[in-house]
């Protein structure tokens, strides 16, 4: 359990889904435009649904992008603080490469296969040893 004095950046670590989960959605609503505008017929409905599925691409792309940012920030600055209290002493380079993986992963998602697992260790670790 961590203790009162944790560091706050942890929250932003604990976020480490959330940029692939938004990728996926817009990898899914550009399937979905894709599928709905290139169908053979083309009614007001699917209109509106074309535009749905193009502005959660555009804003899942988006959101997938800043959180894998925040993300990317809050593990090299959770890695720093622990290794300054002498909590923890994580390889900050390491650490700084897996942040930038997974904000990478956002937009190419296979490599989310390898960030996820990865981000997994390092949150178990971190509970491990402070």
């Amino acid at each position: 359990m961590p203790s009162s004095s944790d560091t706050d950046w942890r929250y932003g670590v604990y976020l480490f889904p959330l940029p692939l989960l938004l990728a996926v959605a817009a990898a899914g609503g550009m399937w979905a435009f894709v599928s709905l505008t290139s169908s053979g017929s083309f009614s007001d409905a699917d209109a509106l649904a074309g535009i749905a599925a193009f502005l959660l691409t555009v804003a899942g792309s988006w959101l997938s992008i800043l959180f894998g940012a925040v993300v990317a920030v809050a593990v090299v600055m959770d890695a720093r603080a622990l290794a300054d209290r002498g909590w923890w002493s994580p390889n900050r380079y390491a650490v700084g490469a897996l942040g930038l993986l997974h904000l990478v992963a956002t937009q190419f998602l296979p490599l989310g296969l390898l960030s996820t697992p990865l981000f997994v260790a390092y949150c178990y670790r971190r509970r491990e040893r402070v």
